[in-house]
């Protein structure tokens, strides 16, 4: 098929979806009629099923069809792939991907938190606390506390002391 692929890069693909989704937002579904966004290496524009409506450009014609299967000449599959193969090697598809040492929610917290002076952990420690001893169940800040904890053990038991200290004034 003729054009560019996706590409394997995740922020890419991320915007894949992020560019369309804006487009769709603020000019609707039609926003691929539109000359700026419209495909140029398919002939004639893409023929999708969006018609009339916000910034319909093409109508496709007053009566045409826009579903399949048909019986008026409208839209069929066509059975072509929407890409072209990309070699991958590794894991990939719909699973679990292997973790690493480096995977868990608390890694890249604790490695920051490593890497601050120590007058930028007091503040950090201070600002976390006074926050959190305004909490009024003790659950929830058990649970919050278990996050620092987990992020780096000396970062935790500071929050929790300061924690701890605020509530008892």
């Amino acid at each position: 098929m003729p054009g560019i692929g996706p590409s394997p890069d995740k922020m890419l693909q991320g915007r894949l979806f992020a560019y369309a989704d804006a487009h769709r937002y603020r000019l609707g579904v039609n926003h691929t009629q539109l000359a700026v966004n419209a495909p140029k290496a398919v002939p004639g524009g893409a023929a999708n099923y969006g018609r009339d409506g916000f910034m319909a450009v093409n109508g496709q014609g007053r009566h045409a069809k826009n579903y399949e299967p048909n019986s008026y000449d409208g839209p069929v599959e066509t059975g072509r792939p929407l890409s072209a193969p990309l070699a991958v090697s590794g894991h990939t598809g719909t699973h679990e991907a292997p973790l690493h040492t480096k995977d868990d929610d608390f890694f890249q917290a604790g490695e920051l938190y490593r890497l601050m002076s120590e007058e930028e952990k007091q503040r950090l420690v201070a600002n976390i606390a006074g926050g959190l001893s305004q909490v009024s169940r003790d659950d929830v800040i058990e649970k919050n506390l278990a996050h620092f904890h987990a992020a780096d053990p000396e970062y935790g038991k500071r929050v929790e002391e300061a924690v701890r200290a605020l509530r008892e004034d």
